[in-house]
């Protein structure tokens, strides 16, 4: 997702800076004299960018992949899956003293010296390392040995990927909170504007009528407003005329005020001003979208002015537009406070006559000069040649080489990360975990060695930090090469040295073993469970696991030593249940279907799991892990019924019961297709239906007789005609239709409106349906209530069965 969206902001950038950039060239170079040109190339610049940066992964052009540093970078230093760097493990107090001790024995069999991370391999597990935004998962990352120089520039383009990433971040959230904006304050002063009362000013309201009529628009609302010291058009068609501005006017201005508002109804200036700004703010690192809104308002103002100045003269005009600018200078758009505008400020999002940038002398040149403007059409001649360099325009910006991101880099804004890296010298690996009240974060440089029984270190490259704060209380040891094989340990409580105390060597004991297991992988520790206490003691291990991604890792890790005996398989899949994570709940009963063929009771186990959980997605995604091994028994069936009738989406439901039937081990399978017959009448959506019924019809091949009562009682409660028509065509189409069939089509379509759909299907009834007396009387029957141009077409399609 955030590839994509890097880039797609990329190549809008691009794209807007060239037809931004080109239309100002254009306009520079006096291409552009005519207003109505010049607004419409700076509409197809500012608009089209958005359009080109999006319809180019279409065009399947010539791409730019970018950056490929970051992506050589990433496989050179972490060939891990995931990396979470969120860990300062600096001692937040100064360091106590070491306090040296004895080198545990080793033990008879050398102890093996543990690479933390296998290199292109994960540390707890591919889905864990995938699974983005998640706080309970156990994040690792690990660094190959590296030069000093490799890696100080490895730690500079760690950051500068953290600065990108952020700031690419950063776009979606700015742009989703100015969306929000703009759309409050339009919703805003549509209520503001109701809120006035409505000009009593008679003649007003007749030439509104008048002016109106000659725009082509309906008759606005006139209301007069005490707060606003210029004219201008809100939502709604409102027109919001200043009161004493009003006043102050004589009639002939006042019909040229009302006509230059009643302009901006007629050219839509406030739909159009409300997509600029939504583009704008969805845009709003382009700094060019400034300027094109600047351009875009002015020539708006100027062809409102040119339209008023035909209807009501340009010299009355010209004089309401100078007492505008005169009230509006009196009454200066300030804030009160940080949020709020004084009451005088114009509406952003309205069309005024008298903005406070809008160029009042150049406006007024523009009404007094001897050939005023005009937006009437150019020859088709001139009118062509502006169309090709509007093309060319948009050609150029689909023809620059699009911007693919391979790999966009994870966010980490640690800085004690940041200088860590630019210290080491070697492979330096970070655990971070955090799981409601308790947060965990360990780093350690190099290769770690453990004991027999993982809980404790018998020698390290370099060192090792362990930090765990738990109900507000925050323990912390750090094992240090001593040199000669010697290793010092220190321990800290809310940041206070303490001595080692046989309740602290407890919690190290702990804290080891968990890292043993994360650098190792939980099969290594299954092994030696069972070598010392059988199955049982594995599955003690599993049970007592402090958390939910770790009791799935350790599933897995009895899972990877073998096969195993059916009451095993059964003890796992009960160990799932009281798993508070669903995500790793899911894995795991994913991992147990996937490892071996599991029994009837064993699948009606795992189906009664699945009905225990909580989110759709996670529900189907364990049923279509299971659909091509799920047996047909008719338990299981029942069972796998009961857990898609558990699940509230429709597409969810859809997909899983899809998933049986095409992801089936065996084609042709009845008991596969009843059940998916029954569960279709779960999914309480038309198209949802239709699809499933869809799928049911390409597995039936030859045996439609026997579940098309089924399938046509599944089609009748559909409440659309065209979902329920498709549907039923769709059973016509897959096989031979003989009587029986064609009879529950026409039941089928009980209830269908007489209309296209039902004249439609019956006309492809009559193509498949076999030359039965009987079976014809129904068909006409079924025609009746038909127009007679219908009921004609479905006649003439029997022709062939009723010879004369």
């Amino acid at each position: 997702m955030l590839e994509a969206l890097t880039g797609w902001l990329l190549n809008y950038l691009v794209h807007s800076t060239v037809l931004l950039g080109g239309v100002w060239a254009l306009e520079r170079l006096g291409v552009l004299r005519q207003p109505v040109w010049r607004e419409a190339f700076w509409r197809c610049a500012f608009f089209g960018a958005v359009v080109t940066a999006s319809a180019q992964p279409l065009l399947q052009g010539q791409r730019i992949e970018l950056p490929g540093s970051w992506n050589d970078v990433a496989v050179a230093a972490a060939p891990t899956t995931a990396e979470s760097v969120d860990a300062d493990m600096a001692d937040p107090s100064g360091a106590a003293a070491p306090v040296p001790m004895p080198r545990p024995e080793p033990s008879p069999t050398p102890a093996p010296v543990v690479n933390s991370v296998p290199t292109r391999a994960p540390v707890v597990g591919a889905a864990d390392a995938q699974r983005d935004g998640s706080t309970d998962g156990l994040r690792v990352a690990a660094d190959r040995p590296l030069g000093a120089g490799f890696v100080a520039a490895l730690g500079h383009s760690g950051e500068l990927r953290d600065a990108v990433a952020a700031f690419v971040l950063a776009w979606p959230i700015v742009a989703l909170l100015g969306l929000a904006s703009t759309l409050v304050r339009w919703l805003a002063l549509r209520r503001q504007v109701r809120a006035l009362p409505l000009a009593d000013d008679h003649e007003l309201r007749q030439a509104a009528f008048e002016l109106a009529q000659r725009a082509g628009v309906p008759v606005p609302t006139l209301r007069a407003t005490p707060h606003w010291p210029s004219p201008l058009v809100a939502p709604g068609a409102q027109i919001c005329l200043p009161a004493r501005l009003m006043r102050t006017l004589d009639p002939g201005q006042r019909v040229a005020v009302l006509a230059h508002e009643i302009a901006h109804l007629r050219r839509r200036d406030l739909a159009w001003r409300l997509g600029a700004r939504l583009v704008a703010q969805l845009g709003w690192l382009q700094p060019l979208n400034r300027l094109a809104l600047r351009r875009l308002d002015l020539l708006a103002e100027l062809a409102c002015d040119a339209w008023a100045a035909s209807e009501a003269g340009p010299v009355p005009l010209a004089e309401s537009l100078y007492v505008c600018a005169r009230d509006r200078a009196d009454v200066p758009a300030r804030r009160v406070g940080r949020w709020r505008r004084a009451p005088g400020a114009m509406p952003a999002l309205a069309s005024a006559m008298a903005a406070a940038r809008s160029p009042l002398m150049q406006r007024m040149q523009a009404l007094l000069e001897e050939s005023p403007m005009t937006d009437a059409p150019t020859s088709a001649r001139r009118r062509a040649g502006r169309w090709l360099l509007a093309g060319g325009l948009c050609a150029l910006a689909l023809a620059v080489p699009m911007i693919v991101i391979g790999k966009a880099p994870r966010i980490s804004l640690d800085i004690g990360d940041a200088v860590s890296r630019l210290a080491s010298t070697g492979k330096v690996t970070r655990q971070v975990s955090i799981s409601g009240g308790h947060e965990l974060r360990v780093t350690y440089g190099g290769d770690l060695v453990f004991n027999e029984d993982d809980t404790d270190i018998v020698s390290l490259d370099d060192k090792l930090v362990i930090w765990e704060r738990i109900d507000g209380v925050t323990r912390k040891v750090e094992f240090r090469a001593a040199g000669q094989g010697a290793v010092t340990r220190q321990y800290w409580i809310d940041d206070d040295a303490r001595p080692i105390d046989d309740t602290a060597r407890q919690w190290i004991a702990e804290q080891v073993s968990r890292v043993a297991e994360t650098a190792q992988g939980s099969e290594k520790r299954a092994r030696r469970l069972l070598e010392r206490g059988g199955v049982d003691a594995v599955l003690a291990d599993v049970a007592k696991a402090p958390e939910p991604m770790i009791r799935r890792s350790r599933i897995e890790g009895l899972l990877a030593t073998g096969r195993q005996p059916d009451d095993t398989m059964m003890r796992l899949i009960a160990l799932t249940d009281d798993m508070g994570d669903e995500f790793q709940r899911r894995n795991a009963l994913t991992s147990l279907i996937e490892h071996q063929a599991l029994t009837p009771a064993q699948q009606r186990a795992v189906l009664e799991a699945v009905g225990k959980l909580s989110v759709d997605f996670d529900r189907r995604e364990v049923l279509v892990a299971m659909s091509p091994k799920l047996s047909e028994d008719a338990a299981v069936m029942a069972a796998w019924r009961q857990a898609v009738q558990g699940i509230g989406g429709d597409f969810e439901k859809r997909m899983a019961i899809v998933s049986l039937l095409e992801d089936g081990a065996s084609r042709n399978a009845a008991g596969r297709v009843d059940t998916a017959l029954a569960a279709s009448l779960l999914v309480q959506g038309d198209f949802e239906r239709r699809t499933v019924l869809e799928s049911v019809s390409r597995q039936l091949h030859g045996g439609v007789a026997a579940h098309a009562a089924r399938y046509a009682d599944a089609a009748r409660t559909m409440s659309s005609d065209f979902e329920r028509r498709t549907a039923l065509t769709a059973l016509m189409d897959e096989a031979q239709v003989d009587r029986e069939v064609a009879l529950q089509v026409l039941r089928g379509m009980d209830g269908m409106s007489a209309g296209f759909d039902r004249a439609e299907l019956l006309m492809s009834l009559a193509g498949h349906m076999p030359a039965d007396a009987a079976l014809i009387a129904q068909y006409r029957q079924a025609a009746r209530g038909l127009s007679a141009h219908d009921r004609g077409r479905v006649e003439a399609a029997i022709d062939h069965l009723t010879p004369s």
